[in-house]
């Protein structure tokens, strides 16, 4: 056989094997991982989908919803109460939805043993308003930012940002999303009912 020949099978050779070795070690990773059975642990839980908030409209056209940053335990696996934190309730907060040109107050109180900050992700607003590591909000204390939204509908979320502590805060369960709806929004034609949450929980304030 020639050499270029068989230097061109030998190289062919190589590639197939190594193809092969890949290949099996992704089957093996991925066998491995019960991610192909149907109703296995890693995906034996429902997906929470927290409520939509209450809000009130004041004589100006402003909507006010209010917020607690609490503690609580959460069930997340039959048997096993797990601490965690919540926005009006023991995890997670309530999705807030509000419409462009619309003016908003959030009341925000905190009844957490420690100081944190909500924070308005995504969202147009003054500084002020921000909610960043800069404006934190005591233990046992409150805030009440208000602004008018000003942007096209989105999908946002609202978060904790102390300096430090971000994401302790944001692993305890403390997240929520804030829907903005304008008048091209409102003509799709897409699903607008929020769901309710499924893991059973209590609260401790």
């Amino acid at each position: 056989m020639p050499r270029g020949k068989r230097t061109l099978l030998i190289r062919g050779s190589l590639v197939a094997g190594f193809a092969l070795v890949i290949g099996a070690l992704f089957t093996w990773l991925y066998t491995g991982a019960g991610v192909s059975t149907v109703g296995a642990v890693n995906f034996g839980n429902a997906l929470a989908v927290p409520p939509l908030a209450a809000s009130t409209v004041e004589a100006d056209g402003t909507r006010v919803f209010d917020l607690r940053m609490q503690a609580g335990e959460t069930e997340f696996t039959p048997g096993t109460r797990t601490p965690t934190s919540g926005f009006n309730g023991s995890h997670l907060g309530p999705t807030l939805r509000a419409a462009k040109g619309e003016k908003v107050r959030v009341k925000v109180a905190n009844t957490l043993p420690q100081g944190s900050t909500v924070h308005w992700h995504g969202m147009h607003l003054p500084a002020a308003m921000d909610g960043g590591p800069h404006q934190t909000v005591p233990a046992g204390g409150s805030w009440a930012p208000e602004w008018t939204i000003a942007q096209p509908a989105a999908t946002l979320w609202y978060h904790p940002h102390p300096h430090g502590a971000t994401e302790t805060h944001v692993q305890r369960g403390l997240a929520g999303m804030f829907l903005l709806d304008d008048a091209e929004s409102a003509a799709f034609p897409c699903p607008r009912r929020t769901g309710s949450t499924t893991s059973r929980s209590s609260s401790r304030t």
